[in-house]
């Protein structure tokens, strides 16, 4: 029997850039081609509402999530035993077509549209997410390409099965839930959770359509049908679905309300256009079409995926993933947040930079460095990570290179104290080394001086450096400076090893005698050159990186098609290590190559790939946080600063 996940490993169809009609501005559209199979998912969705899995298959929506800070998570309604919660329907001439064989594309990189042509008339469904609204919405389009005319029926099946709180895995809640039609709001229909009181609803706005309710204990549906239209020869038919959330049942379908009077206003096309003029104003460009649909489409998933407003409280909060099929979503990690994700929305969309920033100095302040937490900074998962103290630090340092916003700093210059203290707890007196319990791949280690951490935290120090001098602390400048020099010097003396009669870096030391001769690939060996701590031609690096590349490593894969060094724990190659490698010029064609062959997850970056066959981790898909880590390494190397990109900068400068 096939593998189903198997994929063809030439190069997929270059995805063009068309002039799609949604030309805003003086400015072109992307409307760029998928390479999906049948069982493949199509994310999208916008701060509010995520839509992680639209069925390539048939475009039907499997589930969609809010974030909660009630809950400390994700809050998903899924349909019922493996069944869509909405299912578009179209039926032609009396009779409900199959809608399969679907061709996807996305317009600016985000907006997913499928198309196909059945009995004579093409059928084209449209997801859209406006930016800024708890809502999005299907557009459905028929046009009659007969010689005679055809009588068409849009509509619906939606379907409500479980709500599920969702921190790495799925929680059924056990209140109550209910159908009925929208409070004071025509041709609407809402679903709501209750247990002493209404906790969350969502409703469906179908105009012109009739709905059938169905609202069993374990089963809300509604059948949504709308007029029977005949259209002739060249005419078209059109038909708009509206998904909202809300706290309960007088805020849901008023927020699909305001939806749908925007588009009454400016039309689905004009509410389309609208978004991906939006969208367009944060994307860059490589001069390769390929390249520009990895990079833009993985900056806007770590952007909408990693990143998002809880429906409750309104704030901004970091996530690894709000899609639950990666496998430890809806949970904040600082290196997660700050080190993978928050450097492609710097280069993306400093605005969101700012606001993922401040939460990484406010709401996660308290328990920085600590494995992982809630999204309301409570511990989930305890003990200390060296590289995770430091990422707040290296953010900060970044952001403020970039923007130069100083207001933002001299807000959190209490922040920059807490995190400077964290930092200095962990350092050994003996070894001038710093100290961690667990590695990047969040397993503890008996040994506590890992290198890349170390690494890290020289980096944090410079920054600490900076940050210092920014706020007018010279002689704390100073003094950060020289402990970064000194922690340099103490890595070099105690974290390189004899190997084969070459100097290589160590992953990590016991303090006594004890080393880890391995990578670590969140955390890997390679990142040394691309952070600059020692040059790419540096003989311990050069004689590290033919290690790690060669038959003597057990995990090296340096003889297969798509193979980089990985470890025992991750044994395949990983997204942080091609990144890496993308960085490094001796390195740089083989990580291009990998990058470029596969077709991932419909574009998305996974946690890695098969070394032999290429094909994805599928426990690591939907990975939001290495999305964004990827997309900028992209970015550093082949991207050029355009006009807007640089007029983006100049006017978030400007603002703040």
């Amino acid at each position: 029997m096939p593998d189903p996940d198997a994929k063809t490993l030439s190069p997929a169809p270059t995805p063009g850039l068309v002039r799609s009609g949604l030309a805003a501005a003086g400015r072109l559209v992307a409307l760029s081609a998928l390479t999906l199979e049948p069982h493949d998912v199509v994310p999208t969705g916008n701060e509010w509402l995520s839509m992680p899995d639209i069925r390539a298959a048939d475009g039907a929506v499997m589930s969609f999530n809010v974030l909660s800070k009630r809950y400390r998570g994700l809050l998903q309604a899924r349909g019922p035993q493996g069944r869509p919660v909405i299912r578009p329907v179209v039926s032609i001439d009396g009779r409900e077509v199959e809608l399969g064989g679907l061709a996807w594309s996305v317009i600016a990189f985000w907006i997913p549209v499928a198309r196909a042509t059945i009995d004579g008339l093409e059928i084209e469904l449209t997801y859209c997410a406006p930016l800024g609204v708890r809502a999005a919405f299907l557009h459905m389009k028929v046009a009659n390409r007969r010689a005679g005319s055809a009588r068409i029926e849009l509509g619906a099946d939606v379907a409500w099965g479980a709500l599920e709180r969702v921190t790495y895995y799925p929680v059924e809640l056990t209140g109550t839930r209910r159908a009925a039609p929208g409070v004071w709001v025509d041709d609407a229909t809402t679903f709501a959770y209750r247990t002493d009181d209404t906790r969350f609803a969502w409703s469906v706005v179908h105009r012109g359509m009739r709905a059938e309710l169905g609202d069993a204990p374990q089963l809300q549906t509604a059948t949504l049908r709308g007029e029977v239209t005949e259209i002739a020869p060249g005419g078209t038919a059109e038909a708009n679905i509206i998904l909202a959330v809300g706290l309960e049942e007088m805020s849901a379908p008023h927020n699909a309300k305001a939806l749908a009077e925007r588009i009454d206003r400016l039309g689905a096309a004009g509410v389309i256009r609208e978004t991906a003029t939006r969208l367009m104003a944060s994307t860059r460009s490589t001069g390769r079409d390929d390249l520009d649909l990895l990079m833009n489409r993985n900056a806007l998933f770590t952007r909408f995926y990693a990143w998002g407003r809880t429906i409750d409280a309104e704030e901004m909060v970091g996530v690894t993933s709000r899609s639950p099929r990666y496998y430890v979503s809806a949970a904040y990690w600082d290196r997660d947040s700050m080190l993978w994700s928050f450097p492609a929305l710097l280069r993306f969309d400093p605005e969101t930079a700012r606001e993922a920033l401040a939460h990484a100095l406010g709401t996660q302040l308290r328990n920085t460095g600590i494995h992982s937490r809630f999204i309301d900074g409570v511990v989930l998962e305890d003990g200390f990570q060296l590289d995770e103290a430091a990422a707040p630090v290296i953010a900060l340092a970044d952001y403020l290179r970039v923007t130069g916003d100083r207001a933002f700093l001299d807000r959190h210059a209490g922040a920059v104290d807490h995190l400077a203290a964290t930092i200095a707890r962990v350092r050994d007196a003996t070894t001038g080394l710093y100290m961690s319990w667990q590695d990047a791949q969040d397993e503890y280690r008996r040994h506590p001086f890992l290198t890349n951490a170390n690494v890290m935290i020289w980096q944090a120090l410079g920054g600490l450096s900076f940050l210092s001098s920014a706020l007018g602390r010279g002689s704390e400048a100073s003094r950060f400076a020289a402990e970064a020099d000194h922690l340099k010097q103490e890595i070099l003396k105690h974290l390189v090893i004899e190997k084969d009669g070459k100097p290589i870096f160590v992953a990590g030391w016991d303090g006594k005698a004890d080393y880890l001769v391995e990578d670590i690939p969140p955390g890997s060996l390679f990142k040394l050159a691309a952070l600059g701590f020692v040059a790419e031609d540096d003989p311990v690096f050069a004689a590290t990186s033919a290690w790690l590349q060669s038959s003597a490593y057990a995990y090296g894969y340096h003889d297969a098609p798509y193979g980089l060094p990985g470890s025992y724990r991750l044994s395949f190659t990983t997204s942080w290590v091609l990144a890496d490698h993308l960085r490094l010029e001796s390195c740089r064609d083989k990580a291009l190559m990998i990058l470029t062959h596969s077709t991932w997850d419909g574009g998305i970056i996974t946690e890695g790939l098969d070394p032999v066959t290429g094909r994805m981790d599928r426990d690591g898909r939907a990975f939001a946080t290495a999305a964004g880590y990827v997309a900028a390494a992209i970015y550093d190397v082949y991207g050029t600063p355009s006009a807007d990109a640089v007029h983006q900068i100049e006017h978030f400068r400007d603002q703040t």
